[in-house]
């Protein structure tokens, strides 16, 4: 009897339900109000439709439909927005835009017909900023982006009218430059293509150079702690021993140099054999094998300061080593400041355990130099940072291996 109640009791509900959905399904919708009021901003490769949503309940957006390099596009924009963004070309022609208001069941207002002619596109914007120079063993070219908008930048070169190497790279930063390297000391052709997510490309660039000289500079190189007041001459032991940076070896399992927790010195100084007039360097971590954690942890040095001197005059005062912040009369007036680097953390950037293997084990991680700077042979490297803190915690750090680049063609 219970059970019947509970029936008898639910039959007016559920008929109110059927009556509330056939007389949504029969629901008689209006046709939206047409936009009246707007204003036209072009932008580079496009425009931006400013406009008044009319007071009508039975907006839900706005729709913007138009042709581009022979497609049909359509752009939606909210009830709550007030303007809709057009973009993606590469013309001086006017473009004709038709502007809709449709409502929850699609049906549209009378459409208003926009025409713009875009400002320039964003390649040819691009391009316009490219600037080339002549480096070791290639160019490096430079260019602003001034919307952000990812382009994919074609490298390609030419020796003699065939081609040697084609490379795309990705880039979606206001100000950004690429390195491309790899190329005898011959005149080269090189050549820049830009494209953007629309499909446009740009003109081709052309810049014929002859890159500079560029070698790796030869290994095994000296220890010279004993010489220099101030550098850790410690090593934990004959695995992590100081040769261990330069000896050729990277990846898993090779061990770098690391040196006894607490001890006293966070720099280093080694001969290169030769002076050098460097181009870049890399940096791999000292890693065990298969240990991805080691590629930022295990502390491996993050951050770190180098300077380079053509000489090393032995006879200097215990003083003339000391690594004052305000030097006076020390190593740092005569030496070259090579630089301040930081290793880019994947890890913190959110790439994948192979992105960040490929980069410590067999990549590393590059650093380009001044094409000005000047000649050396002896760098003394200090310990700024691993991923435990900074200062080094307990002054305890390694580092697997170290290379560098450049031309011993000094004028």
């Amino acid at each position: 009897m219970n059970h019947l109640k509970k029936i008898y009791l639910l039959l007016p509900l559920f008929f109110i339900i059927i009556l509330a959905c056939e007389g949504e399904k029969n629901k008689i919708y209006e046709k939206p109000t047409a936009i009246t009021d707007y204003e036209v901003t072009p932008i580079n490769g496009g425009a931006i439709i400013s406009y008044a949503v009319p007071k009508d309940p039975n907006i839900m957006c706005v729709t913007a439909e138009y042709d581009r390099n022979g497609e049909h596009f359509a752009e939606r924009s909210s009830y709550f927005k007030n303007s809709i963004r057009i973009e993606g070309f590469r013309t001086s022609d006017p473009v004709t835009v038709k502007l809709y208001t449709e409502n929850e069941n699609e049906d549209r207002s009378e459409a208003i017909t926009v025409q713009f002619t875009p400002l320039k596109g964003l390649v040819d914007v691009t391009k316009e900023t490219i600037n080339f120079i002549t480096t070791f063993g290639g160019i490096v070219l430079n260019w602003e982006n001034l919307s952000n908008t990812e382009l994919n930048i074609r490298l390609l070169a030419f020796i003699d009218g065939e081609l040697q190497s084609d490379e795309i790279y990705f880039s979606s930063f206001a100000k950004d430059k690429r390195s491309y390297r790899g190329f005898e000391a011959v005149e080269t052709t090189f050549a820049v293509l830009i494209g953007d997510k629309w499909k446009n490309i740009s003109d081709t660039i052309f810049y014929t150079t002859t890159p500079l000289f560029e070698m790796e500079v030869p290994k095994p190189w000296g220890d010279m702690r004993a010489y220099v007041k101030g550098d850790n001459l410690t090593e934990l032991q004959a695995s992590h021993a100081f040769p261990k940076f330069y000896d050729g070896q990277i990846g898993g399992g090779s061990y770098g140099y690391l040196n006894q927790a607490g001890s006293a010195g966070n720099s280093f100084t080694f001969d290169m054999k030769e002076v050098f007039k460097l181009s870049r360097f890399k940096f791999w971590p000292s890693l065990r094998a298969g240990a991805i954690g080691d590629v930022y942890r295990n502390v491996n040095i993050t951050e770190f300061e180098m300077w380079g001197s053509p000489i090393l005059d032995q006879t200097k005062p215990d003083s003339y080593w000391a690594n004052n912040e305000d030097p006076s009369g020390t190593f740092k007036e005569d030496w070259v400041y090579i630089g301040y680097f930081a290793r880019e953390r994947l890890d913190l950037m959110g790439a994948s355990d192979t992105e960040i293997w490929q980069r410590g084990a067999v990549d590393g991680d590059e650093f380009e130099l001044p094409i000005d700077l000047s000649p050396v042979r002896y760098i003394r490297f200090f310990a700024r940072a691993t991923a435990d803190g900074k200062p080094v915690p307990n002054n305890y750090w390694q580092l697997g291996e170290l290379s560098f680049w450049g031309t011993n063609e000094i004028e």
